[in-house]
């Protein structure tokens, strides 16, 4: 517990420093920064309609996706925060959000999400894949589906890469279907990152 091997003047000190700052319209700032119910479930509705448009292929919607995914995680995130904040006074807060296992996931994972990933395509037509450097990522993995997305055995590996940019995926698409890539780090093949966000192919004309 924090604070718990303090003596009791410097923790008489700091709880003083607290009474200070800890005013009404600090508390008010405070809990005005947690999402209402309202308010997490206006952006988990975003979130899930906007993933239902980008798998039709609506390419368009990516950056609302973005957007409505990040604030998703934030919400979450602050969710977690205060779950386990309040653990020492209701242990059962966390468990009643059903956070406690997605935690546990985050907390193993060495490897941070891919940010920025994209295909561009030179000027022969050749397609490539970029994403931003992932830290302490040895090697990445782009893996595509040109099926239904959300089943998982329709994914498969079509490109593996030390470097983070222009890895090449010329011959490795069927550009006759819409294709989905994902990618992901790996600092061996024992540890795996998690995967980045879904980016469209669409077929070429």
């Amino acid at each position: 517990m924090p604070y718990k091997n303090e003596s009791d003047p410097e923790l008489i000190t700091r709880s003083a420093g607290v009474t200070q700052v800890f005013t009404q319209e600090f508390y008010a700032h405070l809990v005005a920064l947690v999402p209402t119910p309202e308010v997490y479930r206006t952006i988990h509705e975003n979130y899930a309609s906007s993933y239902t448009a980008l798998l039709a292929g609506n390419s368009d919607k990516a950056e609302e996706f973005e957007a409505n995914r990040n604030a998703v995680y934030q919400g979450l995130a602050i969710l977690h925060g205060l779950a386990k904040a309040v653990t020492i006074k209701d242990p059962t807060v966390s468990a009643t959000l059903g956070l406690n296992t997605a935690a546990s996931k985050t907390a193993s994972a060495a490897l941070s999400r891919p940010s920025g990933f994209r295909v561009t395509f030179a000027s022969d037509g050749q397609p490539f894949a970029s994403v931003d450097r992932v830290l302490n990522a040895k090697l990445y993995e782009v893996w595509g589906c040109d099926e239904d997305p959300n089943v998982e055995t329709n994914w498969k590996l079509i490109a593996s890469s030390t470097a983070c940019k222009k890895i090449p995926l010329q011959g490795l698409l069927n550009r006759a279907k819409n294709n989905w890539l994902k990618i992901r780090g790996m600092r061996g093949k024992a540890e795996t990152g998690p995967w980045s966000n879904f980016v469209n192919v669409p077929p070429a004309r």
